[in-house]
Parts: structure tokens; sequence; C-alpha cells
């Protein structure tokens, strides 16, 4: 690690992020995909009056900068919940207990967004892009981690890349924090290990303010600083531990701890409970063994859609030949992405929209990332043919993760499904959604099928529905249950193959 780097390389990296800068701003547009609207709204409120409380004035603001028909009807509807002294007047916004209306997501990253966006409106541009100077904000700090991590602009800039195309383009653009999250959080741990914990802290404890599992850094952060110490200098396990739990990691821990709690603190004072999200948006008894495999590995929205080469490098990892020395290090990063990832399982919107992969995977991913960064930069030289080669695949990964949306399978899902539905089992809201192209569909449908050459290959039903043996097997008919595959939450199961009637018999188009 280099403390002090020449002019040179440091001015190579900072043409490298200015071209970033001036690409995204000047030949993207802000996304309004996701919670956009809540997001804005705070925006809004903090630029005009300091407070993330939605007035109507803001709805006003709002409007002008929205004037999408979509938008119009969220407007209107919200305006008049309002106006009316509705609880919940729309989704994602709840009276609080002072009478004031509120986002149910915390003003952080708004808040970033709020000065940017005051400049803008001010001078008399779109302010709007705001939220793309933040985003872009956090990947130039992201790019100093990097560069002072490797000493090497080239090594930092391939870092970058990789970066963005694991999952960071796709959310580029997007007016809510994933990118700033994901970014922030990577910057992170690269900042640990450059013996920076407080900074290390600073970042992380500000995305955890946005999303909660992020908290966990304050434990592991130092722990995989540890393990890397232990590996790479080759230190007695007891001397890594002293070298790095000094009383500024500490300190750091607690910073980010404090920083972590801000939202909690802030929902009892509004609202009354620890989190207003958790408390309308999430149920404990979805936190299953499946959807964890969902999370890293289904083919439409899983962190394997944006995160091939990453796996493939920790896969890599774990059977170099100096696996023995760094597996405490590799596996410190895999639990912490399992971690973070196990909260967000119980989001009762698990097929939200997504650019490909999840929103929650394109930052809880990020230790996966870092352990493929890091075990390259354990390597002397790079071949230009095997850089080539990660960048190509990624390019391909984010190309097809552009392709089809989160009411679509993915060209990889169908792929799956044709050839072998039998070895691929979608958490039950994917294959619903996708199946009948329809978000908020597994509120209502009880029944889906998929076709492959005109014939059902893979079937998902309510077991104790009625209405699915009906549908499957006509009038008062009844499919038969034992092969059926699966026992998730809500009594979906799968069929594969056409139905089997033990009363009835298939309904027409289903199955012979």
């Amino acid at each position: 690690m280099q403390r002090f780097l020449p002019a040179a390389p440091v001015s190579r990296l900072a043409l490298f992020i200015g071209f970033l800068f001036l690409a995204a701003l000047l030949l993207a547009r802000p996304s309004k995909s996701g919670d956009f609207q809540e997001y804005a709204l705070m925006t809004i409120a903090l630029a005009s009056h300091g407070t993330p409380e939605i007035r109507v004035s803001d709805l006003d603001t709002a409007a002008k900068l929205s004037p999408e028909p979509g938008f119009v009807l969220v407007h209107e509807a919200l305006r008049a919940g309002m106006r009316k002294g509705d609880l919940h007047p729309f989704p994602g916004f709840v009276r609080g207990k002072d009478g004031g209306y509120y986002a149910i997501h915390f003003f952080a990253y708004p808040a970033l967004a709020a000065i940017p966006f005051k400049l803008i409106d001010r001078v008399g541009g779109k302010p709007l892009k705001g939220f793309q100077l933040v985003n872009l904000g956090a990947l130039a700090i992201l790019a100093v981690a990097l560069f002072q991590f490797t000493g090497s602009p080239g090594r930092a800039i391939f870092g970058v890349t990789m970066f963005l195309l694991s999952g960071g383009v796709l959310y580029s653009n997007w007016c809510s924090p994933e990118f700033f999250t994901a970014s922030a959080l990577l910057g992170g741990l690269v900042f640990t290990l450059n013996g920076r914990p407080y900074l290390a802290a600073l970042l992380a404890g500000v995305a955890a303010m946005q999303n909660p599992p992020l908290a966990l850094f304050a434990a592991f952060g130092p722990l995989i600083r540890v393990c890397y110490v232990y590996a790479h200098e080759r230190l007695p396990a007891r001397a890594a531990l002293r070298k790095v739990l000094t009383g500024h990691t500490v300190l750091a821990s607690l910073l980010m701890g404090l920083l972590a709690a801000a939202p909690v603190w802030f929902n009892y004072q509004v609202f009354g409970v620890p989190s207003m999200i958790a408390t309308l948006a999430t149920d404990p008894a979805l936190i299953t063994p499946a959807r964890l495999v969902s999370y890293f590995f289904d083919l439409n929205q899983g962190a394997i859609v944006g995160f091939p080469v990453a796996m493939a490098l920790v896969l890599s990892q774990l059977l170099a030949q100096d696996r023995l020395r760094w597996l405490p290090h590799t596996i410190a990063g895999i639990l912490f992405a399992v971690a973070m990832a196990i909260p967000s399982l119980s989001t009762v919107n698990w097929n939200s929209g997504a650019a490909g992969m999840m929103r929650y995977a394109a930052w809880g991913g990020m230790p996966l990332l870092y352990l493929g960064l890091t075990y390259l930069q354990r390597a002397p030289r790079w071949p230009l043919a095997v850089l080539a080669a990660l960048l190509l695949v990624q390019l391909g990964a984010v190309r097809l993760a552009r392709s089809y949306t989160s009411v679509e399978f993915s060209p990889a899902a169908k792929l799956m499904l044709d050839a072998a539905p039998g070895w691929y089992y979608p958490e039950p809201e994917i294959f619903l959604e996708r199946s009948m192209h329809q978000d908020g569909a597994m509120g209502v449908a009880r029944v889906a099928v998929y076709l492959a050459a005109g014939t059902p290959v893979k079937i998902l039903l309510k077991a104790d529905s009625e209405l699915a043996h009906a549908s499957l097997c006509g009038p008062a008919g009844r499919v038969a249950l034992d092969r059926a595959e699966g026992n998730y939450p809500g009594g979906w199961r799968y069929l594969d193959g056409p139905p089997r009637c033990t009363q009835g018999a298939p309904a027409r188009g289903i199955g012979k």
C-alpha cells in the first residue's frame, strides 16, 4: 500500500473519473424506477424546507418534475389522502405521530441529494440530476480507495470498471440508494484494508441508514481485516488481532453503529416503532433456505446475474494453492454477504422492480466482488487477455440483465425451464409474476403454468385453493399432489409436467 502516490498516476485516474462524470450527466437521464417517488419527495422536502416531512407544496413541485401519467395519479392520490388525514394516504407514505406525512424509508440519501438538487434548480438545470451527482461522488470515493490499496492507476481503473459491470451500471442512474450503497460498501471494505477505519465507518454507516443490513459492517469490517492481515502479512492469528483491534477500530465500529441506529431513533420518534418498513413490508416467516438460494443463484434476479466473475473468482480462491492461509478471509467475506442477505429475505415484495439483479443483491453482493478484487491484487502481474476476458463476461452479463424486465423470465431462466425444468424451482413469487407478466399477481392468482412447445412443463399452484385445482382439473376436480415439489410459505407447490387429476380432467389447454 502506498501512502503517497506520484501526480501522473493521480491525474490519469482523475481523468478517468471525470470522463465517467461527463458521460453519465450528458448521456443518461435519471431513472424514475424503484422507490423513486419516496426519495424524490423527501429530497424536494429537504431542499425546500429542511425537513423530511412531505407537504402539499412538495407534491406541487414533484408534479412539475414528474408529469408522466403514472406519477400524476400518485400525486393526486397522495394529495387527496393527506387532505383527508388518512393514516396511509398512499403506499410508501404514513402519517406520523405529529400529524405530518413521511416516507417509510429514511432520508440520509435524499439529504445528500438535496444539496446538488437545490443548486441545479437555482441555475435552471434539471434538479433530478442531483441523484446522479451523489452516485458519481460515491464512485469517485471508491476509485480513491482502490487507488490507495493497489498503488496502480490501471488496477484502480480496472476495479472501478468491474464494479460498474457487476451491477453498478444497471443502477447508476436510479434516483434511489442502490448504487450509492454498493459504492460505499465496497469502498468501506477497501478503506478498512487501507488502515482508515473512520472513513470506512462513515461510508458504511451512511449507507446503513438506507439499508440496515449494512450495520453488520461494524463487526465484519474489522474481522475481514484481521483475516486479511493474517494471510497477507503472514502473522500469527494473535498478532493479527492485536494489530487490527486497536482503540481506533473499536471507536470506528461504535461510530458506524451510531449512524446505523439513527433511523431506528427517528422511526421511534415519528412513528412509535423501530422500523416502519419492517412493520409494513416484511414477514419473518418468509426467511427460508429457498429464498436464500434465490437471493444468490436465481437465474432471473439473483446475485449470479450481476456477479458471475466475482463468484468464479471466489471459487478459484477456494481451489488455489494458498487457499488454506487465505481461507479465513474468504469465509469471512462470504459470511458477510450471507449475513446481509438474511434480513432481506423477509420482504413481502420479493419479485420487485429491478434491473436484472435484484436491488438487495446489487449492494449485498459487494463482499463477493471485494474478495474477487483482493484475489486479483495478489497476482504480481495481470495478463491483458485475462482482464479482457473477465470484462467481456461481465459486459455480457450487463447486456443480458438489460434484455428483460421484472415481469419476464430472463434468457437463462427460459433456457433452464425449456431444457431442464426439473432442475429449476424459482421462488414462487418470481415464477408466478413472471409467468403471468404482472407485478402483484401473487396476491390474487392461485396457479401459474409455464409452457414449452405448447405443453406444460412446470406448474405452480396454491395447494389449498379450490380455484387452483378447478383451473387445472375442471369444476370439482382435484390435482394429485403426491409428486408435488416444495412446501413454500403460503402452501405453494410445484408440479413438473401436465397435471394428473384424481378427480375431473385437465382443463383445456393445460395438459393431456
